[in-house]
């Protein structure tokens, strides 16, 4: 789960500098990493969704993410919305 974390606030830092492809890249690696928790997991996620919507919303890789991090049935992402 650490390791999950870390690549969440490695987005976020990514997201705030502009670099919206690491951004991502980091987010979606979180989500293949297997954790026996889901909570964390979908706060820490939900806190580069925040980052992203705001700074890069109309940018498709930040859709991508948020679409991924916010639907269950695609069995990768927290499922929450």
């Amino acid at each position: 789960m650490r390791v999950a974390d870390t690549h969440i606030d490695l987005g976020i830092v990514h997201a705030r500098r502009g670099d919206l492809d690491s951004a991502v890249e980091h987010g979606m690696a979180a989500f293949d990493i297997e954790r026996k928790s889901l909570a964390g997991l979908v706060n820490r996620a939900g806190d580069l969704d925040r980052v992203l919507r705001q700074r890069h919303r109309r940018e498709t890789l930040a859709q991508e993410f948020h679409e991924r991090q916010n639907d269950p049935a695609d069995g990768q992402g927290p499922g929450f919305q």
